[in-house]
């Protein structure tokens, strides 16, 4: 009996196991970096689900703001949040005649729309208005799940808040 250990005569079948190897670490990296990124989780904080509110902080530079901050646990269920930067009464009223209309529309779509009046006695009101540079009043900030919004002025029509929907 021969009791000499077998030689790989074949030294490529060590650099395929290796880049094999390589090749699942590198699809294993992918996927998590692309949940990482998906959820918004970082280092420093633990993930959060994507919603309007949590967006409306990050992407408009308003996160500091008392209304702002509040819209993350009154509307974590919302896909689609209109925030209205009121004028007077009656144009407030206008402007929400015309959103009831658009949240109908999407309600079909299966989206969570609501919407938030903001007080014109507010002093965060102006504040917003000077940071989203608003100086036409009624505006709409319109703030979606996905990170994208939207600030319509002037004359605010069904149209336009659908369009930006």
């Amino acid at each position: 009996m021969n009791n000499k250990p077998t030689v790989n005569k074949n030294p490529m079948q060590w650099w395929k196991i290796g880049l094999c190897a390589l090749g699942v670490l590198l699809i294993a990296g992918a996927i998590i970096y692309a949940l990482m990124i998906r959820n918004g989780a970082s280092a420093n904080s633990a993930a959060k689900p994507a919603t309007a509110a949590n967006n409306a902080q990050t992407s408009t530079g308003i996160a500091d703001l008392n209304w702002a901050k509040n819209i993350s646990k009154n509307y974590a269920n919302s896909n689609f949040v209109f925030v209205i930067l009121p004028d007077n009464v009656d144009s407030t009223n206008a402007v929400d005649q015309t959103i009831a209309g658009a949240i109908e529309k999407i309600k079909s779509d299966g989206a969570v729309a609501s919407v938030l009046t903001l007080s014109r006695l507010d002093p965060e009101l102006q504040i917003t208005a000077d940071r989203l540079k608003i100086s036409k009043f009624p505006a709409i900030l319109l703030l979606a799940a996905t990170g994208n919004g939207a600030i319509i002025t002037g004359d605010i029509t069904e149209t336009k808040l659908l369009q930006a929907y």
